[in-house]
């Protein structure tokens, strides 16, 4: 069995990833989409991205690793990000031999969390489905939430400081470059008194 696990080098999948990591003997293979719209935090999540997919292979147990890209610098509206994870996600699950699940690093407290993740599972079905028509992919893929009831704050101390340093939250960087401090996501790092990622930690 192969356990497709979504990463996005937050605070959340990172955390999703080592637990996978540590606690399951499953065969992994971890995937990261470089979301290219008018935010402009692609280039930084994906430094994040390559210094924790390092780190990880050094420090824990052998996993697949592979990247894909979603551009959508000329839009003016953001794309649902769920929703691009499920279409990505049905794409590599018929790409990776005995794929039976598919693990997302959401949690409880996410916005509208509930909704957010069935509509993301029913696109996931609808074009898994189309698939399956061809005789492609496993039967059954299960969807997986590994950190779900773990609130963030608990996530982010379970981590090793230097790892947890290499995760990348802001939404909307200076420079595409430069966590912003002043996002959502720039906000709730802030609280839990996480060092934000710069250029210079994820390059090191």
């Amino acid at each position: 069995m192969t356990t497709l696990a979504m990463f996005s080098g937050g605070i959340d999948s990172t955390a999703m990833l080592v637990k996978l990591l540590g606690e399951s003997s499953d065969e992994l293979r971890v995937h990261h989409i470089r979301m290219d719209n008018r935010e402009m935090r692609g280039q930084a999540e994906g430094r994040a991205v390559e210094a924790i997919v390092a780190y990880c292979r050094g420090h824990y147990r052998p996993f697949r690793y592979s990247e894909s890209g979603l551009e959508f610098r000329a839009l003016e509206a953001i794309p649902i990000d769920y929703l691009s994870i499920a279409f990505v996600a049905c794409q590599v699950a018929i790409d990776t031999p005995r794929c039976t699940r598919i693990a997302i690093g959401s949690l409880v407290a996410d916005t509208d969390i509930a909704n957010r993740s069935a509509r993301q599972r029913r696109v996931f079905d609808e074009m898994y489905a189309c698939y399956r028509a061809r005789k492609l992919g496993e039967p059954e893929v299960e969807w997986s939430y590994p950190v779900y009831e773990i609130p963030k704050a608990k996530l982010a101390a379970a981590l090793p400081a230097d790892l947890l340093e290499l995760t990348w939250s802001c939404r909307t960087p200076v420079d595409g470059v430069t966590p912003c401090l002043r996002c959502k996501a720039c906000r709730v790092r802030q609280d839990l008194r996480i060092p934000a990622a710069t250029a210079q930690n994820l390059a090191s």
